[in-house]
């Protein structure tokens, strides 16, 4: 639910356009269409300036290719928000609203993870994966706009969890030893 809210519906509403959000949100806040984040890379990992996946303009739309790591709710998301370079744009990191099934997706599921198991994390190859304009995230025209502006909210969030965890941990010691 973190990754769906916080990296999913907040990006939607903050960097897509009013086309975008009558089109996507009603149905992502009903839990009817699940979204997710596609930032991290394998070779980068969190250095979000450092993205090698690109996206290209093509009739209609735009060609994505690169690969991504460690995406949370990134094997049963019908919207799957990729953070690109447009080499169009001078290399600007925009984003782009990639739906499940598309020809080029591929998602497959990180097994055997240690820690936190409460989300299911994949790792994402896109080979020309066609993206309609009217995917491409309308309000994010660079980092500082788009995937910046999510990160800097979005942390909030993250915290907490780690808050969270060490009062369960806390409270499970105390019990136990009481």
């Amino acid at each position: 639910m973190i990754v769906h809210n916080s990296l999913g519906l907040s990006v939607i509403d903050r960097c897509g356009g009013a086309e975008q959000k009558a089109r996507i949100l009603p149905d992502a806040i009903a839990l009817r269409k699940i979204l997710c984040f596609g930032l991290t890379e394998p070779t980068h990992g969190s250095d979000a300036t450092s993205l090698l996946s690109t996206a290209k303009k093509t009739e209609g739309g735009f060609l994505i290719n690169g690969k991504k790591r460690w995406i949370g709710n990134g094997t049963f998301a019908d919207y799957i928000i990729i953070w690109a370079r447009n080499v169009d744009e001078g290399n600007k990191i925009q984003g782009f609203i990639v739906e499940k099934g598309s020809k080029g997706l591929k998602t497959s599921k990180i097994e055997n993870k240690y820690s936190n198991r409460s989300v299911q994390n994949a790792d994402i190859e896109l080979t020309d994966v066609f993206v309609p304009l009217k995917n491409r995230l309308e309000n994010a025209l660079d980092f500082a706009s788009g995937a910046n502006n999510i990160l800097k909210h979005s942390r909030l969030f993250v915290a907490w969890i780690a808050t969270g965890c060490a009062a369960g941990a806390i409270e499970s010691a105390i019990k136990y030893t009481l």
